[in-house]
């Protein structure tokens, strides 16, 4: 057998005894996705197939009639005749393409958006914000940070569908200590010390998984248990939880528990999908992100249910992170982080702890004089700004002035104007060498 019939072999046994997740929708490679959008036109041309398949509509007066404006590739001009609200003038509104996607109100190049949306979609695990900020030449980790999360916000559709036939429901715990919890004690269903999380799984034949749902939950009780699973499942489905008696009398579904207290019969063995959910949910957490915490917990199970809804479909993928086909608001860094106030009203000992101990006097005389909280007479004294005693120079930066220089001395003075006569006789001597 040649070389070349070897090589064929042998990736033809590869593609059977190890079988490729991107069958049947396989990406593109970066170089070749790199030359289907080289630039912010190629990818606001795209955008505008995909939002009107047929051609330009405008949105306000529904005319066909419009054009791209030359500077902004994202935006079309309606140059269609107004209807009665407009009284006959013409419309003129402008229309964006990127306006109800992810990307809408950006700042950075929509080349930017559409490499990190396939380095996300394409990647086998996730990738924390350390990873796109040099490969995507981002200016700080901060924007690298709130790029991944509003592609993290655009992973979760509001309008999806949910779960239906035969639906594993489980809950698990997740490893979480703040500095003010105590370091020991959080055993049972106290949430001491951890974070809870209720999981939905569809049950195929052949032991194999569906799509799933992920959710942190306050407390593991009934009060946040049925509402997950009445929201996440179709009514008529089958429900299949362990013995716990917060899952009983679920509506307008068919509940079938199993009793595992007092057995010998580990849980893993009749909810092996819905417990291998929860062992790739923690690997993942713990391999990529170092763990959890509880203010953006939710994003990140979004996150983990979009990889795992979507695993086997790029397209579908790409779509769905840039917000194609969705309506998705305007995130800015404030809807993510949340209430900067709410949070230093919560951490208030760490603040004092960082404060020095003079403009903390100088607080607590403010705030006993106003009647305001400390917390905010911080606010009324303002930053903090320190002043670094600068050494002299060793040498001067400048050489000094010799006697008699001054600003209108010689040294600043402009060279001499020439003559008109010496000017036209430059002049004539370039006529004649272009001659």
């Amino acid at each position: 057998m040649t070389d070349c019939g070897t090589l064929w072999y042998v990736l033809g046994m590869s593609q059977s005894l190890f079988p490729t997740r991107w069958q049947h929708d396989r990406p593109p490679s970066i170089e070749q996705f790199m030359a289907m959008f080289p630039d912010d036109y190629a990818c606001a041309e795209h955008l505008a197939k995909k939002r009107w398949p047929n051609g330009f509509v405008c949105p306000h007066c529904g005319s066909t009639k419009g054009w791209r404006l030359e500077t902004r590739p994202w935006v079309f001009q309606c140059s269609g005749q107004g209807g009665p609200p407009q009284g006959g003038k013409r419309c003129r509104r402008q229309t964006s393409v990127i306006a109800g996607t992810v990307m809408h109100g950006t700042h950075l190049p929509l080349r930017t958006w559409f490499l990190a949306a396939y380095l996300v979609a394409t990647h086998s695990n996730a990738i924390s914000a350390l990873q796109p900020q040099p490969k995507l030449g981002l200016g700080s980790y901060k924007t690298a940070w709130l790029l991944l999360h509003k592609l993290r916000r655009a992973m979760v559709n509001p309008d999806r569908t949910p779960l239906d036939g035969a639906v594993e429901v489980d809950e698990t715990q997740i490893a979480y200590r703040t500095s003010t919890q105590p370091v020991t004690g959080g055993g049972g269903n106290s949430p001491i010390g951890k974070v809870f999380v209720v999981a939905a799984v569809e049950r195929l034949p052949g032991n194999k998984s569906g799509g799933i749902r992920l959710k942190a939950i306050a407390a593991n009780n009934a009060k946040y248990l049925k509402p997950f699973v009445e929201e996440n499942t179709a009514l008529g489905c089958e429900i299949h939880t362990d013995g716990k008696k917060s899952y009983l009398n679920l509506p307008n579904r068919k509940h079938f528990p199993v009793t595992l207290r007092g057995s010998n019969l580990p849980a893993h063995i009749p909810f092996v999908r819905i417990h291998r959910v929860f062992a790739n949910l923690k690997r993942w957490g713990l391999g990529t992100f170092h763990g959890f915490r509880a203010k953006h917990i939710d994003a990140y199970l979004g996150e983990f249910v979009f990889r795992w809804n979507r695993k086997r479909s790029f397209q579908s993928a790409m779509d769905t992170l840039l917000g194609i086909g969705q309506k998705l608001p305007r995130t800015i860094y404030r809807d993510i982080v949340g209430d900067t106030t709410e949070w230093r009203r919560a951490h208030q000992r760490q603040i004092f702890n960082m404060v020095s101990p003079s403009r903390l006097m100088v607080a607590k005389a403010i705030a006993a004089r106003d009647g305001i909280a400390l917390i905010d007479a911080l606010d009324e004294i303002g930053p903090s700004i320190v002043k670094y005693p600068r050494k002299p120079p060793r040498r001067p930066v400048l050489p000094p002035r010799r006697v008699g220089d001054t600003r209108r001395g010689p040294r600043s003075r402009g060279a001499p104007r020439l003559p008109r006569e010496e000017v036209e006789k430059g002049w004539l001597r370039h006529q004649r060498f272009l001659a």
